[in-house]
């Protein structure tokens, strides 16, 4: 008998899973069936990355955690409003990658992604994650950044590579003081972030076609 799989994770799953059989699976509206969703979270968890929207569709916190609406907000926050309409917020929404999730880490029993934005025209690539307390961001980019942040994060500060929950040691740099090219910094909050790469958006020039 044929597992069933939503229509959607189906066309992840020829994206993602190395020989993929089709055949295997019952296409479905709005249904997986549980081990489908265990094997993939296991797969993905070890094939990393994957977009984020894939990561989520098999990735749902269980009903009974407090903070589970976190991780549906942060996802939201980072692919729909940091990603789509200010790193690329010189192209339509469906001109550029979405944000992939390169690693994850838990906070209050809740599996969180670790995002990594990407704008190879610009040379810059960003690493970011929030542990439900505060945010850390590593940005990485091929020109100096000189640009004036307002006082949003310590740029003196060297973040504790221990709490960095779930970044790759090789996405772990110094301060921004230290090297303005390639940093860590700490942001405690959604409003920050988004000040933050809104400054940077403009700093980099690019253009607000989306009119947001």
């Amino acid at each position: 008998m044929k597992r069933k799989v939503h229509y959607a994770i189906l066309e992840d799953m020829k994206k993602y899973v190395k020989d993929f059989n089709p055949d295997d699976y019952e296409k479905d509206l709005g249904y997986t069936d549980a081990d489908v969703l265990s094997y993939l979270q296991d797969y993905y968890d070890k094939n990393l990355p994957v977009d984020v929207t894939a990561w989520i569709r098999v990735n749902e916190p269980r009903e009974t955690l407090i903070y589970r609406k976190a991780q549906g907000e942060q996802v939201c926050f980072v692919r729909d409003v940091i990603s789509d309409r200010l790193v690329f917020a010189d192209l339509g929404w469906d001109e550029h990658d979405e944000p992939m999730v390169i690693s994850h880490h838990y906070s209050k029993s809740v599996k969180l992604p670790v995002f990594q934005i990407t704008r190879e025209d610009l040379g810059i690539e960003f690493v970011l994650r929030c542990n439900i307390y505060d945010w850390k961001i590593s940005v990485k980019s091929e020109k100096p950044l000189d640009f004036d942040f307002m006082g949003l994060f310590d740029s003196k500060k060297v973040v504790n590579r221990y709490c960095c929950e779930g970044f790759p040691e090789d996405k772990i740099y110094g301060s921004y003081e230290q090297d303005h090219s390639q940093f860590t910094i700490e942001i405690g909050s959604e409003y920050n972030v988004y000040a933050f790469f809104f400054l940077l958006r403009n700093y980099l020039g690019i253009e607000n076609v989306q009119n947001f």
